[in-house]
């Protein structure tokens, strides 16, 4: 399973509600977005756990964009169904 843009930018519209703004794209920085630190590792987790897989904790700290999620997540799945 890979995740897309549009799955980050689903659970950013849920984590916000009506807060995120009518443009949310992959190059949207997580925390213009109004997302605190908590929410944004919310979302990490709830990523990892839709995929069933564990982030490296220095590669998701370093987690700026929708992009940079998208990518740690497949990254992250990828790496799983190699094991």
């Amino acid at each position: 399973m890979s995740i897309t843009v549009q799955d980050v930018v689903d659970l950013i519209s849920a984590k916000l509600g009506g807060r995120a703004g009518p443009t949310v794209d992959g190059q949207s920085v997580l925390r213009d977005l109004g997302l605190s630190s908590l929410e944004i590792a919310d979302m990490v987790y709830s990523l990892e756990d839709q995929l069933g897989v564990e982030f490296d904790p220095a590669e998701a700290a370093d987690v700026l964009t929708v992009a940079d999620l998208v990518q740690l997540a497949n990254a992250a799945a990828l790496t799983s169904t190699e094991s």
